[in-house]
């Protein structure tokens, strides 16, 4: 996720310290300036961020690798939406999620305003003095990240042996891997959203679908309220017919969604049709009558759409509760070759 493009450039620099988070998981609060002597790899996260979560795998196995050696790693989470700026939201997140190196959770966004930040995820890598010696934004690189995380720790021990370098550890990463062009990152609320239809903020409105979909816009179908940052629905129904729809270009679709604490299943269709066994994502289950639905039971992204089959494609998402919300889409495009 990039909020803006221009870039400051850290490397070379003395770290900024860790203050102002509203809480620390898995550890006591740090210091950059206690850690010194030390190798410390700074990870800003949102956990519902799709790019966050594809460079997990390599950040647990960095840790498993490389702690007794010298590397700390800290979490920094930053939130994007308002569930996910909740101090309990973000700890029981990173206990699904398996995170067992310290976070920081950053919800005023005091530790992202000191390291001019602007990007999830954005990687630093602080050497023993204190120095600022890599930084890397997004996903990719691991590799090249890992090859300079041994560098820092051998100027600790210069006689110490690593393990072989990961390049990839997701089946997406390996080389040879196409990446076709996918839709950008989608909003539900009106800062910055995209909508087929004219919309009235803040107001619950009924909306009428003409059925012309666009590749990147939502369109709305029955009763919804649309705000700043999200979609939410406000009645509930005995049936599922109102809808939020759109076109999309790729192979994967995820969602962020919201409960109010009360768990509601939402109804998936690609092209009208229940989502294809060889198409469904991780949170995605079938009911008796054949249904693909969704769960959603608490605010986190959902893997809705997971397959090998690029192409462009409608997809709606039914809804009958009142306690549906809806802030985000991502996409994939990524395919294996055999």
């Amino acid at each position: 996720m990039i909020l803006q493009f221009s870039v400051f450039n850290w490397t070379g620099r003395k770290s900024p310290e860790l203050n102002g988070g509203i809480g620390w998981i898995n550890s006591k609060p740090l210091k950059i300036s206690e850690l010194r002597g030390k190798v410390v790899l700074i990870d800003f996260f949102e956990y519902t961020c799709v790019n966050c979560l594809r460079t997990l795998p390599y950040l647990k196995e960095w840790h498993k690798r490389y702690k007794d050696a010298g590397l700390v790693i800290i979490g920094v989470h930053t939130p994007e939406f308002d569930f996910s700026a909740e101090f309990e939201n973000v700890k029981r997140a990173v206990e699904e999620l398996g995170i067992e190196y310290p976070v920081v959770v950053d919800s005023k966004y005091e530790i992202w305003n000191a390291f001019k930040n602007q990007f999830w995820p954005r990687k630093f890598l602080v050497d023993k003095d204190g120095i600022i010696r890599y930084d890397h934004i997004g996903e990719g690189a691991y590799g090249t990240t890992e090859a300079k995380i041994q560098e820092l720790l051998k100027q600790i021990n210069s006689k110490v042996n690593f393990p072989e370098i990961i390049h990839y550890l997701r089946d997406e990463d390996k080389p040879g891997a196409v990446c076709y062009p996918r839709t950008p990152e989608m909003y539900a609320g009106y800062l910055r959203g995209y909508f087929t239809q004219k919309i009235n903020p803040e107001v619950e409105t009924f909306y009428k679908s003409d059925d012309e979909y666009r590749e990147a816009q939502i369109t709305l179908n029955g009763w919804f309220k649309v705000e700043a940052m999200r979609t939410v629905h406000l009645r509930d129904t005995e049936s599922f017919s109102d809808y939020i729809s759109f076109k999309f270009r790729g192979t994967e679709v995820n969602a962020v969604f919201n409960s109010d604490g009360r768990p509601y299943d939402v109804m998936v269709t690609l092209d009208d049709k229940p989502v294809p066994e060889d198409m469904k994502g991780s949170d995605i289950f079938y009911d008796s009558s054949g249904r693909s639905l969704v769960r959603v039971n608490s605010g986190r992204m959902y893997n809705l759409i997971s397959g090998r089959r690029y192409g462009v494609y409608t997809l709606k998402l039914y809804t009958r509760s009142s306690s549906f919300s809806v802030y985000s889409f991502t996409f994939g495009s990524c395919v294996v070759k055999e």
